[in-house]
């Protein structure tokens, strides 16, 4: 089950993750003897993670509840994340979450979200 800080956030509803690749990052120098390129390793990019995802509920009031606790992790400190397949990230930070409309569907409520995240030392 998907959670992040050890929170069960998106128990709501279903909800899908794309964990972006990692990248080498370098400074180019010349080379030595003028021929060529000198490439210095300076590291890994952060890894960028991009949960989607449905939240539903009874009412609107329930639905705010739900966005509300999501909205609280907005606080800039590295987490642990565990993905839908289980996988767990360490060292994650929640740079955004975006609601969508709210829709009603029969007697509940849901809402489509995203939410973004980066591993900034994968």
């Amino acid at each position: 089950m998907p959670s992040f800080a050890n929170l069960n956030l998106f128990d709501a509803g279903p909800c899908r993750f794309h964990v972006g690749g990692l990248t080498l990052r370098t400074a180019d120098q010349p080379g030595p003897d003028t021929n060529g390129t000198r490439l210095v390793a300076q590291g890994r990019s952060s890894r960028t993670i991009t949960q989607t995802g449905t939240l539903v509920a009874d009412d609107v009031d329930g639905l705010l509840t739900l966005s509300d606790a999501i909205e609280d992790r907005l606080d800039g400190l590295p987490n642990e994340l565990i993905d839908d397949t289980g996988r767990v990230w360490d060292g994650v930070v929640m740079l955004r979450f975006e609601p969508g409309p709210i829709v009603a569907v029969g007697p509940r409520c849901r809402v489509d979200y995203t939410i973004d995240y980066v591993q900034a030392k994968p």
